[in-house]
């Protein structure tokens, strides 16, 4: 279940240093009550400047590409996280990433909370089934609570919202987001429409921003389709392992002659080459009501564990339909 982080990934998570760059949203904010901003990755550097809760600070890099370490190796309940240089204003300095979030960020209902910081001070809101076929965007209250867990043997924080239906995924934004209708899926699942949501190679899936059925709007809205491309061979071992080599996840834009194109490959690559890509399209709709379509992709990257990852077309550069603004990790099925 997505709604479970088990304590061994997380722990595999932190002291592995990945071999691919690890994703860090363009902007943070903070979510501790004081946060202090040091000259060098280190708990105990020269503090350059203190930040306290709700301040928006830029991403710059992370130390040591990212890995996860323990704040103070000197108390076993200090947590871990990476050491991040962030911008605020017109100083640069290390924070420590276990409070600090992304200004947009992808949860779950039931989602577990490991550290004792609030929930980010962020604007909530669900994507909901609205009809047959229609999502909608609700603006919501979410809230942690602490419940006994069989699994592990004690009371867990666990993320609640306020609504009685189940929402597909909640969103967490900085900025308000408006609500309303949010995409075509409804009672279906991204399965339904396509038989599977695999992007393995020689798949091609279309997506689509949608639209009210009751709408005078007859404005031509784009569409895109993703190719996954690349070569399975089997090697010739007992256990006939079969390698996915040369993957290539690409976005194309038939409006054009020749199609423009997106190279996706890089957000959704394996942190090893000794792992096979992964990758599947979960959701799509327009989330951000720009008229363009949105999309949520599942992939597997590492050893343990798989993360799903949202892309907003508002959020895309010159040269780009989408961007990836957030991910969210699970366990895997």
């Amino acid at each position: 279940m997505k709604s479970i982080i088990t304590l061994a990934f997380l722990l595999f998570f932190t002291l592995k240093s990945p071999a691919q760059s690890q994703f860090f949203p363009e902007e943070m904010v903070v979510t501790a009550t004081s946060l202090n901003m040091r000259e060098a990755p280190d708990k105990n550097a020269k503090k350059i400047a203190s930040l306290t809760r709700g301040m928006v600070v830029r991403f710059v890099e992370a130390h040591n590409n990212g890995q996860w370490v323990q704040a103070d190796t000197t108390d076993p309940n200090s947590p871990y996280g990476p050491w991040l240089k962030v911008r605020h204003q017109d100083k640069s300095g290390w924070v420590f990433g276990a409070h600090v979030t992304g200004t947009i960020g992808l949860y779950h209902e039931g989602d577990l909370f490991w550290n004792d910081n609030p929930l980010p001070p962020l604007n909530w809101y669900g994507v909901y089934q609205r009809d047959s076929f229609a999502d909608e965007l609700r603006k919501i209250e979410v809230r942690i609570v602490e419940e006994k867990n069989e699994f592990y043997g004690e009371n867990v924080k666990v993320l609640k919202t306020n609504q009685k239906d189940a929402s597909k995924f909640i969103v967490g934004s900085l900025q308000p987001m408006k609500t309303g209708y949010a995409g075509p899926l409804g009672t279906l699942e991204v399965r339904d429409m396509y038989l599977s949501g695999e992007l393995a190679p020689g798949s091609t899936l279309s997506i689509h921003p949608g639209g009210e059925m009751d709408s005078n709007d007859t404005t031509l809205k784009p569409s895109y389709i993703f190719v996954a491309t690349g070569c399975a061979r089997m090697d010739d071992s007992e256990y006939l392992n079969v390698k996915v080599e040369n993957y290539k996840l690409t976005l194309l834009d038939y409006t054009t002659t020749p199609p423009r194109q997106q190279d996706l490959t890089p957000w959704v690559r394996p942190e090893s080459e000794e792992f096979n890509p992964n990758v599947r399209l979960s959701w799509y709709g327009d989330l951000d009501m720009d008229g363009k379509p949105d999309a949520i992709f599942d992939d597997c990257p590492y050893e343990m564990g798989c993360r799903d990852a949202l892309f907003l077309s508002s959020k895309a550069r010159p040269g780009e339909y989408l961007r990836k603004v957030c991910e969210h990790f699970w366990p895997g099925d």
